[in-house]
């Protein structure tokens, strides 16, 4: 009789799994892992979040505690139940409480290895004294700190103080084949007409997204080429204060607010040109959507970005928060349909060269391995997540 071949058990932790970038980066991930090697499951401290239900789909076990900040210490003693129950070889952890609860429980439970994944390039806010204090003291529990792009390594090694030796790079990718770049998109449905040309950006309504430079942007194009209309693609608290922002620069009439859409697919269908105009930015999975879908890019060069576009050829680089840089070269591709196709179908042949889901998916299956040098051959019943 053949013995089942065991599986390395995978649990990610992390705050919740709301609309972004680094939650999509999780659902990815573990439902692409491969089953015949690996046995992924996700703990989300909080609540369930907008993309929790793509576990179910993909058949990743998966459960929300609900928990909120003041309940630290329930949190921790339902990661230590879970861990129990599941008998992790790995416990990746992502996001701070994720970072300090996940390690903790890790530790009492002797899990074998831990892995930090993270996502930004810089803090938005200083870092307290709290959590400079845990990061120096649970390094000794932590294997590994995966980033996602190679402008972050600077910044694990010299401002946060991880060990060189412990950091590892994994670059996003994404699904190509989700995007044709073909039709126009759901335009009519979004208020636009079919002559119009459409720039867009595809990012939550944060700070560090910076959507005040791109409706001042905005407002510059719209002086320039009639023709130009605007499509913001998101949501957050913010957005009342940029829609007064647009009326105060006198194109409401001219900006779309869609919200948070599922046809991503479809929404940079119907853009002429993408546009990131953040201040604070790491390795935008909406910029890599963007040129899957052969649209060309206008974005500031920070963090991780200067990575993805290819200057000249997949699109341009812009200075954060200047608003004429970001205009003058938006609207020079809005006038050039020649220079948009062939920077969108360069952008498209970039993804697929660099940035597919498959090479980041089988480099993260090869780094958990190696992280793992105590996991062993040996028959094992996968446990279960508790309800």
């Amino acid at each position: 009789m053949t013995t089942a071949q065991p599986r390395l058990r995978v649990v990610y932790v992390v705050p919740n799994l709301g609309v972004g970038g680094a939650e999509r980066h999780v659902i990815d991930l573990m439902s692409r892992l491969d089953r015949s090697r690996f046995a992924p499951s996700v703990v989300c401290i909080g609540e369930q979040g907008g993309l929790f239900y793509a576990l179910g789909e993909a058949g990743v076990p998966a459960v929300a505690f609900g928990r909120t900040k003041p309940q630290a210490i329930m949190s921790l003693l339902d990661l230590i139940r879970v861990f129990r129950s599941t008998r992790p070889d790995v416990v990746i952890v992502a996001g701070f409480n994720a970072e300090l609860l996940g390690r903790v429980s890790a530790a009492i439970t002797r899990v074998p290895h831990v892995v930090l994944w993270l996502h930004n390039c810089d803090d938005i806010e200083p870092r307290t004294p709290l959590r400079r204090l845990s990061d120096r003291v649970l390094d000794r529990v932590t294997a590994a700190y995966f980033g996602v792009a190679q402008r972050q390594v600077d910044y694990m090694r010299d401002q946060l103080g991880y060990p060189d030796h412990k950091i590892r790079v994994i670059r996003n990718g994404v699904d190509a084949t989700q995007f044709d770049g073909a039709g126009r998109g759901p335009r009519s449905e979004l208020g636009f007409d079919e002559h119009d040309l459409v720039v867009g950006i595809l990012a939550a309504l944060r700070p560090e997204k910076d959507h005040e430079t791109f409706l001042r942007a905005a407002g510059i194009i719209a002086a320039k080429i009639p023709e130009a209309r605007f499509l913001i693609v998101g949501d957050g608290e913010r957005r009342p204060g940029l829609e007064a922002l647009a009326r105060d620069l006198g194109v409401a009439d001219r900006v779309v607010f869609a919200g948070v859409r599922q046809d991503v697919a479809a929404i940079l269908n119907s853009m002429d040109v993408f546009v990131l105009s953040s201040s604070v930015d790491c390795f935008p999975m909406a910029l890599l959507e963007a040129m899957a879908a052969s649209r060309p890019s206008v974005c500031t060069a920070v963090g991780g970005i200067p990575e993805i576009v290819e200057e000249g050829v997949t699109g341009c680089l812009v200075p954060a928060k200047d608003a004429e840089a970001l205009a003058d070269r938006v609207a020079h591709l809005l006038r050039s349909p020649e220079q948009r196709s062939q920077w969108g179908a360069a952008a498209r042949e970039r993804v697929d060269l660099h940035f597919t889901l498959r090479n980041c998916v089988q480099e993260t299956e090869r780094q958990l391995l190696d992280v793992s040098p105590s996991f062993r051959e040996q028959a094992t019943t996968p446990g279960r997540l508790p309800s």
